[in-house]
């Protein structure tokens, strides 16, 4: 019998769990303290937000449903070119190259092949909001954004305006995108499943830093439309049946100096460039994880180019596409390999030492938009890994805090175990501890890295291995937010 009969996520994209208390975001936090909370909540690797949102909407991983990176180098839809998965145009080449965006459906996917429906209302990219629900223009379901709607959510602005231009903090298009949602999707549609997303405090954390005035107040904005989510819901005659889902995709860490990662591999005597230039050897992507794509898959430059990033002080880990090369874990470990996977993904040294607003975690930044006290995500840092995800409704548990390993994957999976669809086929499992009252302890290990420098501190849950935290060599970076009674598993 289904637990719910209406499921609303909220998402609040690079939310730190640390930074959610009742000053600064008192609404969540309460829903936090009340409902069920996954203090071992992780993002998936890379922690990056275009990775993040269709492992969320698949229930599945990176290698398995496709979207490896922010940035990918796709020979057989671009060349010659980096393709920057935030853009519509990038995108349409991929499925133009493809068929099809995601290799696996998304919840609105399954939800429709089940007759019920899934809402959409987006406020991050355009991207980010295709790969959410990519087969919803094929479906006519409902999906919106400020700059591209799809099926029902046409034609918007003649009740609600058009959206505000974007800004930072983006404030005024969250307040427009939330009279929306809870008018027009909650109020009238009254889908089986709903989501909210709210492009802060991202944004704000990326452009202005953490702990900046304006984060704080993109931080006030979302909560206060997640608080109008509340207390619609607290209004409805049927609001025994309606769960509410509080999630963030990511977390940060500030950027405390730049690194122009391009420039120093070719000091190291790469031929690298950015834009997949002729000439150029490796092809390089940006952000907190770069990947490295090796033109040719030739073994030994893949080896060269490893064994040289290890031995460089500003790198944290190194992971590899294929298994075997000495200093790497391979992303298989972490489900995280695909054919379009990068030979060598670098992520950078950082430390939970605390950054000039007093913000715990730091590391590099690679050149690119955001500026150096500007917050970045993408690595394995703890602080980047560790997401919100609470759980709340009249069938759940109530104030407690679960430490079973949960993470992206896992809500899709919940969803439909709630709504009593069937959840086969996905990498991820229900959260079935929010109603059952049981919990799961969790176990770790630590994956070796960087010879007597770092290793990767995994969650062991099921078959998988999830990313908790890089660590320095007896040292953990970020201690603040292990658990001291994990014990250690084997694989």
């Amino acid at each position: 019998m289904p637990l719910a009969s209406r499921v609303v996520l909220f998402g609040f994209d690079g939310l730190r769990p640390d930074l959610v208390t009742d000053r600064t975001m008192p609404a969540l936090a309460r829903f936090i303290r009340e409902g069920v909370r996954f203090a071992n909540a992780r993002s998936v690797f890379p922690s990056e937000t275009r990775v993040a949102i269709p492992s969320l909407a698949t229930g599945c991983r990176p290698g398995t449903h496709g979207l490896v990176a922010n940035s990918l180098y796709d020979p057989t839809a671009a060349p010659d070119r980096m393709l920057n998965t935030k853009r519509a145009a990038d995108i349409d080449a991929l499925v133009a190259a493809h068929g099809r965006l995601l290799a696996v459906p998304s919840l609105g996917a399954r939800l429709a092949a089940a007759g019920r429906t899934l809402d959409v209302v987006w406020t991050g990219t355009v991207g980010a909001g295709r790969a959410i629900f990519p087969e919803a223009e094929a479906l006519g379901a409902f999906r919106w954004h400020p700059e591209e709607a799809v099926g029902p959510a046409r034609g918007l602005e003649a009740r609600f305006a058009a959206a505000p231009p974007a800004d930072v903090p983006n404030t005024p298009r969250i307040r427009h995108a939330a009279r929306l949602f809870i008018d027009h999707v909650l109020a009238e549609r009254r889908a089986a499943a709903a989501l909210f997303w709210s492009s802060e405090p991202d944004v704000s954390y990326h452009y202005r830093g953490l702990g900046s005035e304006e984060a704080r107040a993109a931080m006030r904005a979302a909560d206060e439309a997640f608080a109008e989510v509340l207390a619609w819901r607290e209004a409805q005659p049927d609001r025994e049946g309606i769960v509410v889902i509080a999630l963030s995709d990511h977390g940060h860490v500030t950027g405390t100096e730049r690194l122009d990662l391009a420039a120093e591999l070719r000091a190291g005597g790469f031929m690298a460039a950015r834009d997949g230039a002729i000439g150029a050897r490796i092809v390089l992507g940006g952000g907190g994880a770069p990947g490295l794509w090796v033109r040719d898959r030739d073994a030994a430059t893949t080896a060269a180019l490893a064994a040289w990033l290890a031995s460089r002080p500003w790198v944290g880990l190194v992971l590899a596409r294929d298994e075997g090369i000495p200093g790497t874990i391979p992303l298989a470990a972490l489900g995280a390999r695909h054919e379009r996977s990068p030979d060598i993904v670098v992520t950078f040294a950082g430390s939970d030492e605390p950054d000039a607003r007093g913000v715990a975690g730091v590391g590099l930044i690679d050149i690119g938009d955001v500026p150096v006290g500007g917050g970045m995500h993408g690595g394995l840092h703890g602080r980047e890994l560790a997401i919100v995800l609470a759980i709340g409704g009249d069938a759940l548990a109530r104030g407690v805090v679960l430490r079973r390993p949960a993470d992206l994957t896992d809500i899709a999976p919940t969803v439909l175990a709630l709504l009593g669809v069937a959840a086969d086929g996905m990498d991820g499992t229900p959260l079935a501890e929010a109603w059952s009252g049981t919990d799961v302890a969790p176990r770790r290990r630590t994956l070796p890295g960087i010879p007597g420098r770092t290793g990767l501190s995994v969650f062991c849950h099921g078959a998988s291995l999830r990313p908790d935290a890089m660590e320095r060599i007896g040292d953990s970076l970020v201690s603040g937010t292990r658990d001291p009674d994990s014990p250690t598993c084997r694989r």
